[in-house]
């Protein structure tokens, strides 16, 4: 950067004032390594400051707002390689964060409506097992044994990754005779050996979310899919079906305020 010649120099006091934080905050931003004064008087020891360090403290706050430590922020900030871990970490939060929210709105917002997106799904171990379902009842107790069974052997669950449901059909002809549907338990990944253990690769993904009781889960398959075939998107994987919100997480909800997802691995965005 090409400083002007006259640029104007802070006392630490002064630049603490500016950016909202306490000298020590400024201190510590310095023995991490982040913050480097412009100017040290090697007499008197009085660090001085410029407005491109008032930047960077800027900058510093911003990364301490997404959760980051101070290490981390430093390590993201200079090398390249962390910034892209650290952004990798971010996006899995977010959608951890935007998943959560959806389905807490859900219980101040529950009219009967739909609503699509596109979604980057993390890399997800699962304990799965299939069965014939005629009923949203039957699926309920399918899944509800699995779950069990899937703890009742040893599995670490993946509590923050949701229960998911695939189908032959991938959800198309729902409420049409019975199917076959696979009951998939999100676990924390291990060197443990099961037939029954299936990987998920991170990817894109197209998703439509659903509110109300299970008499919108026809409509709802009925419009995912013809939004997706609408936008010529291309699948790279089965659909899967999740019940967000609903009496197997929690019996306190009125059926009103159920909700679903349906989302579907896609190659691009339409």
């Amino acid at each position: 950067m090409n400083y002007p010649e006259n640029r104007r120099m802070f006392t630490i006091r002064e630049l603490a004032k500016a950016c909202g934080v306490s000298r020590s905050t400024l201190i510590r931003m310095e023995e991490c390594g982040f913050l480097t004064p412009c100017y040290t008087d090697p007499e008197t020891g009085y660090r001085y400051y410029d407005a491109q360090n008032a930047a960077h403290v800027g900058q510093f706050l911003l990364l301490q707002q997404l959760g980051l430590t101070r290490a981390e922020i430093t390590d993201c900030y200079f090398q390249i390689e962390k910034t892209k871990e650290m952004l990798q970490k971010q996006r899995a939060r977010l959608f951890l964060m935007q998943r959560t929210l959806e389905e807490l709105e859900v219980r101040v917002n529950p009219a009967h409506s739909f609503s699509c997106s596109f979604l980057d799904l993390p890399e997800t171990v699962c304990y799965c097992e299939r069965q014939m379902i005629s009923s949203p009842d039957e699926s309920e107790q399918f899944f509800f044994s699995i779950h069990e069974k899937c703890i009742s052997e040893g599995f670490r669950l993946m509590g923050t990754e949701p229960i998911f449901g695939l189908s032959k059909d991938d959800y198309r002809m729902l409420g049409i005779g019975p199917q076959e549907v696979t009951a998939c338990i999100p676990i924390v990944p291990s060197e443990r050996n099961d037939p029954h253990i299936a990987s998920f690769p991170a990817c894109r993904a197209f998703s439509m979310l659903a509110y109300g009781d299970y008499r919108v889960l026809g409509e709802l398959c009925a419009r995912f899919w013809k939004e997706f075939d609408r936008r010529r998107l291309e699948a790279t994987g089965p659909a899967r079906f999740i019940g967000l919100v609903a009496p197997y997480v929690g019996n306190h909800l009125l059926s009103k305020d159920f909700c679903y997802r349906l989302v579907v691995p896609v190659q691009k965005e339409g």
